[in-house]
């Protein structure tokens, strides 16, 4: 009895320990933060005690070590995540990390200083934990089965949120150290978006709609839609930015051909607002209208005379996930950056994409679409050397240098436009409709806050939108109300109403609900929808 006393007590002591060991590692950085802050309470700490009691008294050591060594990493995962994108990890985040393993890496490498301290931390924390167990093996109470109680309880968090299809754990909360959201996200992940995307059942389907009706056989005219990349409105001069980021598109401002909107995207990732966009998806979950293809823009083009182009600059490993959802038997002519790379996962320069214009065969109506990449991040690897026209000597002191090489960006786009509209004019004498949005923006401005890929930041969904006439086409001025937003959704209509198809509302830009989904085009990683007030004012309100 006294010898199991002692080992106990050994056990309490090591949890003791190593409970300090992780709350110092978060608490540490939640200082550190701007945003988070100190929050140590006694229900975090006894959590943490208990989890680390049971951890300690598992039979072999060597195990004990190897589940501290993941559940740091989780925690370096997390704390890294925190410091570049300012929140926890979302459930869709772990399964995105592997599916889009490239694209995360592109996107830290460029960061690299902000995992210095969390590498730091952790580091020290694993050595710590290291040496305690080192010396402990013959000290400590050693539990048989426990490890297989464990387990059994790692299987019950998932197992309950399927059975009671609860919500919890379907969003990181700021306020749970580390792990706990660790536990939360995962049981999330794995007892209700996983089953649910295996099951090819969301519960959020939308009635499927028939193709609009036709009222114009083979319309005798171009549409050339050029699709952006992480384009953020409010970083283009033409939407009133105080630095000159687009001068070309500044100069159409008045043309009466030339109508801008603001656009509010139907996702924050490419997967979704790509996918969302060509289908004329409304609100989540799309997936089964995307399947019947009856609003597949390339497939209305194809049945009503358009020769369909889809060239992109982004690479073809960049494009796997989404290319099952544009209805590919309908587009004549498919390239993407890797024709140039010869790689599958670099992409290249969007001069690409003025290139690929002498390959059109502009004697038949055309669908071109044209997707470029310059505003994804790393913003400095996607633009030539000659267009770093804005430096750290010539901005205000104060703009971070990720926004600066984000206006170069801008400022290359805004010149391939130039030359794709100069060499249309020139390939063809055909009315010819220019229509441009992004699949979604970024987040700039604040260190502690970039990229995109979440809902809890509404600068992640606000695009550009323009259609421009040239060479005697309509005008589609009488088209639009005053209304200054127009969503995914409306300018897929405008998409189809120009390819031959009804306009079924009086204006394109209707003032109504707009939907956004998250990371997955089901819906299943959240929903907001934005409605307006008398002002016009953004409501975001996030419904699932």
């Amino acid at each position: 009895m006294k010898n199991f006393i002692s080992k106990f007590s050994y056990n309490i002591i090591l949890a003791v320990i190593i409970t300090l060991l992780f709350i110092c590692v978060e608490q540490t950085y939640r200082v550190y933060n701007d945003i988070l802050s100190f929050n140590l309470n006694i229900k975090s700490i006894i959590e943490q005690f208990i989890i680390n009691l049971l951890l300690v008294s598992i039979v072999k050591t060597r195990a004990i070590f190897i589940v501290y060594f993941i559940l740091s990493l989780f925690v370096w995962f997390q704390i890294a995540h925190f410091a570049y994108f300012g929140t926890w990890i979302f459930p869709l985040e772990y399964y995105l990390f592997f599916t889009k393993f490239k694209e995360t890496y592109d996107t830290f490498r460029t960061v690299t200083e902000i995992a210095i301290l969390p590498t730091i931390m952790i580091a020290v924390l694993i050595i710590c934990i290291y040496f305690l167990l080192k010396f402990s093996d013959e000290k400590r109470l050693k539990i048989p089965f426990l490890s297989i109680i464990l387990i059994a309880f790692i299987i019950f968090l998932p197992a309950r949120v399927y059975i009671k299809n609860t919500k919890q754990g379907n969003r990181p909360n700021v306020e749970y150290y580390a792990l706990k959201n660790t536990f939360t996200t995962l049981g999330y992940l794995f007892g209700n978006i996983i089953p649910k995307k295996i099951s090819g059942h969301s519960g959020l389907e939308q009635p499927i709609t028939d193709t609009p009706d036709l009222v114009l056989k083979n319309p005798d005219i171009n549409v050339i839609m050029i699709m952006g990349e992480s384009l953020h409105r409010d970083y283009m001069s033409l939407f009133g930015y105080n630095v000159n980021t687009t001068p070309f598109l500044n100069s159409l401002k008045n043309n009466e051909n030339f109508i801008y909107k603001k656009g509010i995207s139907s996702g924050v990732v490419t997967d979704v607002g790509i996918p969302s966009f060509f289908n004329i998806i409304k609100e989540p979950d799309g997936v089964p209208q995307i399947i019947s293809t009856n609003t597949c823009l390339f497939k209305m083009a194809k049945n009503n005379g358009f020769e369909t182009y889809f060239y992109s600059a982004q690479a073809q490993g960049q494009l796997a996930q989404l290319k099952s959802y544009l209805c590919t038997k309908w587009i004549d002519k498919y390239e993407d950056g890797t024709t140039i790379t010869k790689d599958i996962d670099t992409p290249t320069k969007d001069q690409f994409l003025v290139d690929k214009i002498d390959s059109v065969d502009f004697e038949k109506p055309t669908f071109l679409t044209l997707h470029y990449r310059s505003a994804h991040t790393p913003f400095k690897e996607t633009y030539p050397k000659e267009f770093e026209v804005f430096t750290k000597e010539n901005s205000n002191k104060d703009t971070l240098q990720n926004t600066i090489e984000y206006q170069n960006a801008v400022y290359y786009i805004d010149y391939i436009l130039s030359e794709i509209v100069k060499k249309v004019q020139m390939k063809t004498k055909r009315p010819t409709f220019f229509v441009l949005t992004s699949d979604h923006a970024t987040n700039l401005g604040d260190k502690d806050r970039n990229g995109h890929g979440r809902l809890d930041y509404d600068s992640v969904y606000q695009v550009p939108f323009f259609v421009y006439g040239i060479n005697n086409a309509k005008n589609l001025k009488d088209n639009f109300s005053d209304f200054p937003y127009i969503s995914h959704y409306q300018i897929g209509k405008v998409v189809s109403y120009l390819l031959g198809y009804k306009q079924e509302t009086p204006h394109f830009n209707k003032k109504e609900d707009y939907f956004v989904c998250d990371s997955d085009i089901s819906g299943l990683s959240g929903i907001l929808k934005v409605s307006f007030d008398e002002e016009n004012n953004q409501i975001p309100t996030l419904i699932e």
